[in-house]
């Protein structure tokens, strides 16, 4: 919607560049005639002759004209580039605005994927340390063991059904999370699309390369370089407006007053006007708008070198997440054979039911991390992404709304040629 104020503006900011086209019209009566009567210029006598007039006491006029500014003209030259630039500032805040909302869907999905894969297996893990500590509450009414013992298994089990309720509470929220950014129901089920396997996008950029995408197409540099261009123009008009302003007119009018011989007539004119207090203003007011220029610049370089560690801080961190996940990868397989090899064991062993139970609230935990890792991983992913400028979007729109499984295949086709690596030239 911003943009397209902008760009309203931008089309009404046209018509300023148009010549001045009015049309007036005027009736006037007056009560009596405006009779007068003259004096001789050298003696001063007046004249014995009866006063005269020379008008009607009811007059009817009409005028069209064209008049054209040449100083309202350059100072609407410089608006109209102005306003067009503010057209392509809300296009990039709209980028930058798709991507944010890109990155933190990436990272909710995952979450809310864990939360679906998951959910069962908590329910059933907790069901098991449910029925445990039963169990062991049992054993202690009936002095069956030692009570040390018994409380000691009694409070881990407690403490294993506080990290499972912990990781559900946690997981449970980032349903509410997804179906906000992408506009559902808050309490609508969003079944999701799973890969068969959790693999890492292979990016292997070198950073000259991104530094120099990110300065062609970062929303935020490119926005402060439409920026940088309107306080150019802001200084320019200052200059025009301290400049004489010549008007030139054509005009058609017609006077209906019967004592005329033509009732109607051209006009054509040039006029000269040249405010001089303005040229008292006009070095603080242009000192003003270099000002303006010199803190736009500063405002882009320091935003040039915060793209710039943006993109070595997500680099860093997606690697470092890489490395992590591969440890969780391979922690989380260990902690499921070691569930394996505990649900082999004999159920009726109390002691193998606690070590079951925490088996498998150390599987979940694991495989939480790791998708938890994968999460942030793909987060870091989509920071770079960000800020290098890059589109999910496809290049072309058509003017109706897309259809959502056209939109996705084009989305996901452009996401897949990133995380391949085959989308790595600079624009």
């Amino acid at each position: 919607m911003e943009e397209a104020l902008a760009l309203g503006q931008t089309e009404l900011g046209r018509f300023d560049l148009l010549p001045r086209l009015t049309f007036n019209a005027g009736y006037v009566e007056k009560s009596d005639s405006l009779a007068t009567t003259s004096r001789d210029a050298v003696t001063g006598q007046s004249s014995d002759a009866h006063p005269t007039y020379s008008s009607d006491r009811w007059s009817k006029t009409l005028d069209l004209g064209l008049s054209w500014n040449i100083l309202d003209f350059g100072v609407s030259y410089f608006t109209a580039h102005q306003n067009a630039d503010r057209v392509l500032v809300a296009v990039e805040r709209r980028r930058k605005a798709v991507h944010t909302l890109t990155a933190e869907v990436r990272s909710v999905f995952w979450r809310v994927a864990a939360y679906q894969t998951l959910k069962e297996d908590i329910t059933r893990t907790m069901a098991e340390a449910n029925a445990a500590l039963a169990q062991a509450r049992r054993a202690e009414m009936e002095n069956l063991k030692a009570p040390i013992e018994v409380l000691r298994y009694q409070k881990a089990l407690l403490e294993t059904m506080r990290q499972l309720t912990a990781i559900k509470q946690d997981l449970s929220t980032s349903v509410t999370e997804l179906a906000v950014l992408i506009n559902v129901s808050p309490g609508a089920e969003i079944p999701l699309e799973m890969p068969n396997e959790l693999v890492l996008p292979n990016w292997d950029v070198p950073l000259e390369q991104m530094e120099e995408e990110a300065f062609l197409n970062n929303p935020d540099v490119r926005e402060q370089g439409y920026l940088a261009r309107i306080a150019v123009n802001d200084t320019r008009k200052e200059i025009v407006k301290r400049l004489p302003g010549i008007t030139f007119t054509v005009e058609r009018k017609s006077d209906y007053n019967s004592f005329l011989m033509d009732n109607h007539w051209y006009e054509a004119g040039t006029r000269l006007s040249w405010s001089l207090l303005n040229l008292f203003s006009a070095p603080a007011a242009i000192a003003y708008a270099k000002a303006g220029e010199e803190l736009t610049k500063a405002r882009r370089l320091a935003l040039r070198m915060a793209v710039l560690a943006q993109i070595h801080i997500a680099t860093r961190q997606f690697h470092g997440l890489a490395d992590q996940f591969r440890q969780a990868d391979a922690l989380w397989t260990v902690d499921h054979r070691l569930a394996e090899i505990a649900d082999a064991r004999a159920a009726n062993d109390a002691q193998s039911l606690l070590e079951r139970v925490a088996t498998h609230a150390s599987t979940l935990a694991s495989r939480l991390r790791r998708f938890q890792v994968y999460a942030q991983a793909e987060q870091a992913f989509a920071k770079i992404q960000a800020a290098l400028g890059r589109d999910l979007l496809p290049d072309t729109m058509p003017d109706e709304a897309p259809e959502i499984d056209s939109l996705s295949t084009a989305i996901a086709a452009r996401l897949q040629s990133w995380r391949d690596g085959t989308d790595v030239s600079v624009p």
